[in-house]
């Protein structure tokens, strides 16, 4: 770079010095609606959020009761097939099949609540990527 000669530099312009009313209108007002725009813009936005929010509780409130009552029939049914189980008194091999096919059938009935859980988890994590 080189140095600059006194002659070269060019005399400051002269900036019109405005009214501060003329100041306000031209320059401040359009900025206060615009920030006025972006706050209402912003809470609708937050209060779309909310809603959503609001959704995916009731959603997973809605998942919760169905597996525990699913969980609620599953033990009421284990506790039913034990007082009747245990007042008969006779052959212990008789009774292994059926309660092995029992076992199977509560197993497979965890393996449907896991599911569901898991579906649920999936659609949470959908919807907050969106």
């Amino acid at each position: 770079m080189r140095p600059l000669d006194v002659v070269e530099l060019a005399e400051p312009e002269e900036v019109e010095v405005l009214e501060p009313e003329e100041d306000f209108e031209q320059f401040l007002l359009p900025v206060i609606h615009e920030m006025r725009e972006d706050i209402a813009s912003l809470t609708r936005a937050r209060g779309r959020a909310h809603v959503r929010n609001r959704g995916k509780l009731w959603e997973m409130d809605n998942m919760l009761i169905q597996i525990k009552t699913q969980v609620e029939a599953s033990e009421e049914s284990a506790l039913n097939h034990l007082q009747s189980a245990g007042g008969g008194g006779g052959a212990a091999a008789p009774r292994a099949a059926p309660r092995c096919e029992q076992a199977e059938e509560k197993a497979q009935e965890v393996a449907k609540m896991a599911e569901m859980l898991v579906q649920l988890v999936r659609r949470i994590e959908k919807s907050e990527s969106s």
